[in-house]
């Protein structure tokens, strides 16, 4: 509640929102960003009794579309496969490291190539042999 400091009034920042506001927010979504949100929100919903309210699951939702989706999924399997939910890192740690991966994306590209290496080049073999 936020109170008007000329008149005293009394504003509701929390309105309620209902699990189809949510629903139709994914709908047209593909059913893999579905699921791996729906799998996401039950974890960090179940581990972190201070996230578990539909304000904050609306608004988590509402940022995370605006990433495209190998941003999202890259995101949430290092939150999920590091147990973020159990040391109480919840939708807007989440929401950071979305941020962190998008913005360093090319700089990730790259120390994965200088780690890994890249794969040889495919040459098109003619069937001649050609002195060297």
């Amino acid at each position: 509640m936020i109170k008007c400091p000329k008149c005293g009034y009394k504003i509701d920042t929390k309105k309620r929102i209902s699990d189809y506001e949510i629903t139709a927010m994914m709908e047209g979504k593909s059913p893999k960003l579905k699921d791996l949100l729906r799998n996401v929100i039950r974890q960090i919903r179940n581990n972190i009794p201070s996230n578990n309210d539909k304000y904050l699951i609306n608004n988590f939702v509402s940022k995370v579309l605006q990433y495209e989706y190998k941003t999202i999924e890259e995101s949430m399997q290092h939150y999920l496969n590091n147990g973020y939910m159990y040391q109480g890192k919840g939708f807007n740690y989440l929401l950071k490291v979305m941020e962190t991966i998008c913005d360093d994306r090319e700089k990730i590209i790259k120390n994965q190539k200088s780690r890994f290496g890249t794969s040889p080049p495919i040459v098109i073999w003619d069937g001649t042999l050609e002195d060297v």
